[in-house]
């Protein structure tokens, strides 16, 4: 039981810092480290006078010791799983939440505060801008999941960038007051933000 204990310890401290397959070269070795060692021990303290039947109770003893041993693997492994699955369904949802943000934030600074009508120009390149910026740092936060060896990040589509672009930029031209055209861009960017998030959910945990 000493061995299950300090073995499950060691898994524990492995996932959180290694890959699957280095935790279970890991624990081979530890199994078969574990069952020489018996072996060895057996043999040095054997006397003529012990039957077989006391070696095979050893070698019982030891195949019970792997199976439990299996099973804390198997039982560790899943509960990695799990979390990071939750981590990475986390991450999708406040990461596009912010990207929707920031744009909606930027835009309503734009109708609020500029003369839209003489910098058109300019405003779009800064929408364009910003919209690209935020769009590669939802990708590279995303990028560091991967699930069923799909990583999240590859998910996401470039042209959504172009799509909330040119959403939000015919907003702001559109003529409306500025109120409106603010609810009208949030309503938009609401909108399309799910979308994309559905997508990549979808694709990662559904296929």
């Amino acid at each position: 039981m000493e061995e299950l204990k300090t073995i499950n310890y060691i898994i524990n401290e492995s996932v959180r810092n290694s890959s699957y397959v280095t935790v279970i070269i890991s624990s081979c070795v530890f199994i078969v480290y574990t069952l020489i060692t018996r072996l060895i021990d057996y043999f040095k303290t054997k006397t003529k006078d012990k039957p077989l039947l006391e070696m095979s109770k050893a070698m019982k003893e030891m195949g019970d010791n792997i199976a439990k041993l299996n099973a804390v693997l198997n039982k560790t492994f899943e509960d990695t799983e799990k979390k990071e699955i939750r981590q990475c369904e986390k991450a999708i949802q406040l990461g596009f939440k912010s990207l929707g943000f920031k744009i909606s934030q930027e835009c309503s600074n734009i109708i609020a505060h500029n003369n839209i009508d003489k910098n058109k120009e300019l405003i779009s390149n800064n929408i364009i801008k910003v919209i690209n910026t935020e769009y590669y740092k939802l990708y590279s936060a995303l990028s560091v999941y991967e699930i069923n060896e799909v990583n999240v990040a590859s998910k996401l589509k470039e042209e959504w960038t172009k799509e909330i672009a040119d959403a939000v930029i015919q907003i702001i031209y559109d003529g409306q007051d500025a109120i409106l055209r603010i609810a009208h861009i949030n309503d938009k960017i609401n909108i399309l933000i799910s979308e994309y998030s559905i997508y990549v959910s979808n694709k990662i945990f559904n296929t």
